[in-house]
């Protein structure tokens, strides 16, 4: 199938480090294995200055803002300053103004040869998805991470009122699929108006060609100094809502029982800071390796010399509606999980068997779990054998792309008809 990926998102670069831009590389790449041809438009397609340059599948066509939108965006951003301003308007402005600058830029490029389908990841006020399959005639599947409205207010700002409230559930109620990321959010699709039936939970993947059990690599242990005793590892942006604060008293509680621990922490965020100067002032700044953001390569070389993979999140203030990349890569490199009992973790790791569960926000029962998998090396050789043959069964990008591009065929036959 011919399939038109679209990221309407200017805060995310789709050949750069962050999350978001992983996941789409990895569909994409997905659907290219499958035999699909993919064109990937997206504002912002290089990485940043300090970024490495990721591979890409298909092709990709950057849709620049114009001049006139980006002369708008300046001067929001100029008055904020002027005034002392903190808020989004400035991005959400903008924003609104790529909607007709996407959507007409792609209509004179595939008006021709439309593709099959439009794959579109949902984003901030983004409408140009709905439109542009309108106008093409072709089915629209509209990805769906988080409900992101309410999130952008719970987290950033609020920008424009109710604006992107009703931005969102516009789209939710036109698109031809929705594709949810996890239940509650398939749970929030439909309270917005979505029709249940049209809506589908695909979780994120893995590539089992990156992340899968391995042996060690010495020249790896060596290059981040992790030395002969036993790794913690935590892969995320470092983020409040990611648990980055237990990090901090579980390894003041193991590091004195485990001589040689290190905690390796994978990604970078406004939460580093803080967590290293926590970490100095209890004396463990020498047991802690952060390495930033690295190649999505490197973070699969990487993961398997953890002897346990961290996924702390704490007690959040709304439904957990995450589906944890770093869930999934640790679980499909054989490292056995110690994860918050919460939303889709509770789904996808058996406690005893596939991993190791505990309450959110149970720092001590977070220590307890993580001590007695240190201890035991049988066990958490089993329950990584266990999560590896798990993950790569049925939780794969090649297994998403499948169920993506058979909603899509569904679609296509039934507008035939």
């Amino acid at each position: 199938m011919n399939i038109l990926y679209l990221c309407a998102d200017p805060g995310i670069r789709i050949r750069g480090a962050k999350g978001a831009a992983v996941h789409a590389r990895a569909l994409v790449a997905a659907f290219d294995r499958a035999g699909h041809s993919v064109v990937v438009a997206a504002p912002k397609v290089e990485p940043g200055p300090w970024e490495p340059r990721e591979p890409l599948a298909g092709r990709a066509v950057a849709l620049r803002p114009s001049g006139s939108t980006s002369r708008a965006h300046q001067a929001l951003k100029a008055f904020n300053h002027v005034v002392g301003a903190q808020g989004s308007v400035p991005g959400a402005v903008r924003r609104i103004l790529l909607n007709d600058e996407l959507r007409s830029a792609l209509l004179r490029r595939f008006e021709a040869a439309p593709p099959d389908f439009v794959y579109e990841r949902a984003s901030l006020y983004g409408t140009a998805g709905v439109q542009l399959a309108r106008d093409l005639g072709r089915p629209l599947l509209l990805e769906v991470n988080a409900p992101l409205a309410a999130e952008q207010s719970a987290y950033r700002a609020p920008g424009l009122g109710n604006l992107a409230d009703q931005a969102e559930r516009w789209v939710l109620t036109r698109a031809d699929a929705v594709l949810a990321v996890s239940a509650p959010v398939k749970d929030h699709a439909v309270a917005m108006g979505a029709a249940p039936a049209r809506v589908h939970v695909v979780p994120n993947g893995v590539d089992p060609a990156l992340f899968h059990p391995g042996l060690r690599d010495p020249g790896v242990r060596k290059r981040w100094n992790l030395g002969d005793g036993p790794v913690l590892g935590f892969v995320s942006g470092l983020r409040p809502w990611h648990g980055v604060e237990a990090l901090g008293p579980v390894l003041a509680a193991l590091a004195p029982r485990h001589p040689g621990l290190r905690l390796v922490v994978v990604g970078d965020g406004p939460a580093q800071e803080p967590l290293q100067r926590e970490l100095a002032e209890r004396g463990l700044g020498e047991v802690a390796v952060f390495t930033g953001w690295l190649p999505h390569a490197s973070v699969a070389s990487l993961v398997p010399h953890f002897d346990v993979g961290l996924v702390p999140y704490g007690v959040l203030p709304h439904a957990f509606y995450f589906s944890p990349l770093k869930l999934f890569e640790c679980m499909a490199s054989g490292v056995p999980v110690v994860a918050a009992a919460v939303g889709q973790i509770a789904e996808v790791v058996r406690d005893g068997e596939t991993g190791l569960l505990y309450r959110p926000g149970d720092v001590g029962a977070l220590v307890a779990a993580c001590d007695r998998l240190l201890c035991d090396e049988a066990l958490r050789n089993r329950l990584g054998a266990a999560a590896a043959a798990d993950i790569h069964r049925s939780r794969t990008w090649d297994h998403n792309a499948e169920t993506v591009t058979d909603i899509a065929r569904a679609l296509v036959a039934g507008e035939a008809r």
